[in-house]
Parts: structure tokens; sequence; C-alpha cells
């Protein structure tokens, strides 16, 4: 507990997360990105959640082309989008029809892998879905990043 207290109290003094209403691009920071990814990132660029409406925060490795379009999904690159309210559930839902989704324990009050590159989590009236994509196995890496993201929503 003590490490996730430091962790966050160090990022919060960096700038790299925010206190306050929690959105796409604070529930991660660039570290634990950076971390998920295996390599520095930059970021997080603000782009369009094509799937929930709203914000994504994209934060980029150092494979991504400065000036590379946020809406596009590439790899290299960290994912986050978060939906808060009354459209939470509903989002969560719609996307999980639309995919092969595999249950995921042990993440808010319901969670799923989209088969592919996303971990979608529903907590009470929050909906967020993390991917990492560009590494081998990033069920593990997105896992990781939702449980973090969870805990400041």
């Amino acid at each position: 507990m003590w490490q996730w207290v430091s962790h966050y109290l160090g990022a919060v003094a960096a700038g790299e997360i925010r206190p306050g209403k929690a959105t796409s691009c604070t529930v991660i920071s660039s570290a634990e990105a950076s971390a998920a990814l295996g390599q520095d990132v930059t970021g997080p660029v603000r782009g369009k959640a094509v799937v929930e409406g709203g914000v994504a925060c994209v934060f980029n490795g150092p494979g991504v082309p400065p000036g590379a379009d946020p809406d596009i999904p590439q790899a290299d690159t960290v994912r986050v989008v978060l939906v808060t309210g009354q459209k939470a559930k509903r989002y969560f839902d719609d996307y999980r029809g639309r995919v092969h989704a595999q249950p995921v324990s042990g993440l808010g009050d319901a969670a799923y892998y989209d088969g592919f590159a996303s971990v979608s989590v529903l907590k009470g009236n929050a909906y967020v879905r993390i991917a990492v994509v560009g590494i081998a196995g990033n069920l593990r890496a997105d896992k990781a990043l939702a449980a973090s993201a969870l805990a400041r929503m």
C-alpha cells in the first residue's frame, strides 16, 4: 500500500497525475505507460475515442513518428479512454457485444479482454478501456494499467 501511495504522490509532484476529477489523461501516468510499453513514452496526446465518443489519451513510444494522428491506432502506443456517468455501462456493454470478449476477473465490477488489444473495466458509473499496442502479451500490461486506473477513478 505504501509503495502505491509513494508512487502516486511522486507522480502528482511531477505533474503526471492531477488530483481531482479523473479523465482519460489522468487515470494513468506517463511512468506507468512507459513501464507497460517497456520504453519511454511521450504524451499523452488527446485524440478521439472512436468507440465511446469523447477523449482518448494516447501515450506514444519512440516508434511513433512526431505529429502522428492520435485518432489512428498504431503499434508502440498506450491508449486510454474513460467514460463516466450514465453512458458508462452502455458503452461497456456495447463494445463487449462487438468483440470476442473474454472475462477478466479481479478488476472493478466487471471486466473483459477484447481478444486483441484492450481491457475494458466497469466500476460503478465509470468505464475505462486501456490498450497497450505493439507488445507481445499485452493482456498482462493492460490489466496492470487498468488496476492502476481503478485506484484513481
